[in-house]
């Protein structure tokens, strides 16, 4: 592609405008779900993390339970009775046309359980919605499939920017998860709908910090050296996950059995959240209590092990969504219990800070997007850019490491 053409530019701030208005649709049915399921009126603004902390174990564990009736109902439904779903990347790869009424009712099913406590991300649904809508776009304005490509790309990267209000880190996942391509027109391309998606949440929802939190200390030599002393545990972290995730059974998805076994996974997730609260949702509830200090390492590694195990459980059950959120969890929590570590026996660093650094680095790589990753979580958080010599260390340690583990690769 030499250029963008008139029509695809017009595509792009259409999609952009779509993908936005989907955003603030998605986010207004997760908050409004989430208080209707724990009793919270819907003008109370009120994080998540308290909303399942004040509640009682066991209404986390009757919603966790009603969650599993909705996974299991619905994709089972799903998958008997809709077209079959399209990945975005096979859409944007191979040209397959993504059906739009099952991958609507896909994206809704993913907003609705992780509000009902799914620790799944949120992430995706808004990406699929945003790229099938894109898709019949570029059939009615008669794309070719080079521009059908971009736009599908780039819609699904707006998507993206709309839920996290991250317009760079967006069009920058498009170009290297979804485009494969750094080239000036693509990347126009990419910048056009993402911004143009965040400016309509903007105008609808305001300008919202997912992680607003006091400046980490500016990183001193000490936190570089350590930054690179836990880089190989990250990886082993990312490895670890990868292996287990692997080895879960695969059970079809149009089975009716797939009901039980859901009902069954999230009940057993809701007497984990009995102790552990904050594994319910997608996973900002842990990450806010770990880049915050608001813990011990003991609840750490506790809180690790059961979402570890909710994400393990979910998948067998069937669910859908994002894996963003949740890895950064997992990495941050792995963090700040080797920082807690680290205190003991030699120069401190700031924990809040080390969980931040490990969560950048788990998604990175267990997403396979580390550059996304370096972008995403300053301009997610707004924290200073001082912090990327230690995160481009520890990034760059552990991508190296993992790729030394066996099959990592193919994760």
């Amino acid at each position: 592609m030499k250029s963008l053409s008139p029509k695809l530019i017009v595509s792009l701030l259409a999609v952009g405008v779509a993908a936005g208005i989907t955003g603030i649709v998605l986010t207004l049915l997760l908050h409004a779900v989430q208080h209707w399921v724990f009793g919270y009126p819907a003008d109370v603004v009120l994080p998540y993390r308290v909303m399942v902390e004040e509640s009682s174990p066991l209404r986390r564990w009757l919603v966790l339970l009603l969650c599993g009736g909705v996974v299991g109902a619905g994709w089972v439904w799903l998958h008997r009775k809709a077209a079959p779903l399209v990945p975005i990347k096979t859409a944007v790869v191979s040209g397959r046309e993504m059906p739009l009424a099952a991958t609507l009712l896909h994206g809704l099913l993913q907003i609705v359980t992780v509000a009902l406590g799914s620790p799944l991300g949120r992430e995706v649904a808004p990406r699929e919605i945003s790229a099938a809508l894109a898709e019949r776009w570029a059939k009615w304005r008669g794309l070719d499939a080079e521009e059908r490509g971009v736009l599908l790309a780039c819609a699904s990267g707006a998507g993206l920017a709309a839920v996290y209000n991250v317009p760079l880190a967006a069009a920058v996942f498009a170009l290297e998860t979804l485009m494969l391509s750094w080239s000036r027109e693509r990347l126009l391309a990419a910048l056009i709908a993402c911004g143009t998606a965040v400016l309509v949440v903007r105008a609808g929802l305001g300008d919202v910090i997912q992680y607003p939190m006091p400046a980490f200390p500016l990183p001193d030599w000490g936190f570089n050296v350590w930054a690179l002393a836990v880089a190989p545990l990250l990886a082993l972290g990312v490895w670890g996950f990868e292996r287990c995730m692997g080895r879960l059974p695969e059970i079809p998805r149009r089975s009716v059995r797939m009901v039980w076994v859901a009902l069954a996974a999230f009940g057993l997730i809701g007497f984990l959240a009995w102790w552990f609260p904050e594994i319910m949702g997608n996973g900002k509830a842990g990450n806010q209590l770990s880049f915050a200090g608001d813990l011990d390492w003991r609840y750490a590694l506790g809180l690790l092990g059961a979402k570890w195990a909710a994400l393990l459980l979910a998948t067998l059950a069937g669910a859908y969504g994002g894996r963003i959120t949740p890895s950064m969890m997992l990495g941050g929590l792995i963090a700040f219990a080797a920082a807690c570590g680290w205190n003991v026996l030699l120069p401190g660093v700031d924990a809040g800070a080390a969980a931040f650094v490990g969560a950048v680095v788990f998604l990175g790589v267990a997403q396979k997007m580390p550059v996304t990753a370096l972008v995403f979580m300053l301009e997610l958080s707004r924290q200073s850019p001082a912090l990327w010599l230690p995160l481009c260390l520890c990034m760059g340690l552990a991508l190296g490491v993992y790729r030394l583990l066996p099959a990592g690769e193919g994760g």
